[in-house]
């Protein structure tokens, strides 16, 4: 029988404490290194669910995914439906094969967001003046959420070229929601996150939201998407009054889709809970750009990159 002392030597998860005594509630300390450090999985090429076992990333998927009607005069609108997710889950960033199981959707002090902690995407600010936010979001940075996105679909890769995705077949926790509506409409997926003042004593608050617009196929896109980011953004801090949390900063993001009649459309929101793999990881994470990150991983990538690009 393995000694316990071995087995601590040779555990796929590092022995890192998480909690180090410094400011904040409960005396805890966030610490992106740590958790990050704490967050590796067991799989060199491969990321892996959270098992809630050491610390985790997360990361941002959006994506809307079409199908054309093919199954559904048979009697059922399952199988076109199903096809529409599917496409949803592999349109941008890589989520294919997986279990996807739903969870509540927080990012506690024990958890880094790709992109945004660790392997930093500079993220532009919001395209409104002060003056034109509503009176709730008063000294609220709003920031968009496209590029944190990006981190996501260049740390898994696409179907078409696998970074370092998921385990097939593995079971991963996501914060999610999707919408499966039959054309023609507009479809969209949104989602806001909010960034407490606390980071080692609150959770930051993933809220996504999706669905139908109806409407013509060459309506006003810009203030619709705007609309619905501050919407977002506003529901983000109302749950926070709930909590007595502050959100001085916010991540919002859209993405819709126009999906034409005799098509299904699926508008997906996904955040992944996960375990890095350990080729992907590098203990200057949290101080790395993305593209930093990129320069030094592209070679150890499942799908290895030519000099040119995809």
């Amino acid at each position: 029988m393995l000694d316990l002392v071995q087995w601590e030597k040779e555990a796929v998860f590092p022995q890192v404490h998480l909690w180090p005594l410094g400011p904040g509630r409960g005396r805890r300390r966030f610490s992106s290194a740590d958790i990050a450090r704490a967050s590796i999985g067991p799989d060199d090429q491969f990321c892996v669910g959270y098992n809630g076992t050491g610390g985790y990333f997360l990361g941002l998927v959006l994506s809307v995914g079409k199908a054309k009607e093919r199954f559904s005069p048979r009697g059922s609108f399952m199988l076109d439906s199903i096809l529409a997710f599917d496409h949803a889950e592999v349109k941008d960033a890589y989520l294919g094969q997986i279990n996807m199981i739903t969870v509540s959707s927080f990012c506690g002090p024990q958890g880094v967001i790709w992109g945004y902690d660790v392997a930093r995407n500079i993220l532009p600010p919001s395209p409104w003046p002060a003056w034109e936010l509503p009176e709730e979001l008063e000294g609220t940075k709003i920031i968009w959420g496209e590029r944190i996105r990006e981190a996501t679909r260049l740390l898994f890769g696409t179907a078409r070229k696998r970074h370092f995705p998921l385990l097939p077949g593995s079971h991963v926790n996501c914060a999610c929601k999707y919408k499966v509506a039959r054309g023609p409409t507009w479809i969209y997926a949104a989602v806001g996150i909010g960034i407490p003042e606390d980071r080692a004593g609150a959770a930051c608050l993933l809220m996504e939201d999706v669905g139908c617009l109806g409407g013509a196929k060459d309506a006003d896109l810009d203030r619709t998407r705007s609309r619905i980011a501050l919407d977002m953004a506003c529901s983000v801090v109302r749950i926070g009054e709930n909590h007595a949390t502050r959100y001085p900063t916010v991540v919002v993001d859209v993405e819709m889709a126009w999906v034409s009649e005799r098509e299904v459309g699926c508008a997906l929101v996904a955040a992944p809970y996960f375990h890095i793999a350990r080729k992907a990881y590098h203990p200057e994470l949290p101080w790395m750009s993305l593209q930093e990150w990129y320069a030094l991983k592209r070679e150890h990538f499942l799908d290895r990159y030519v000099d040119v690009e995809e």
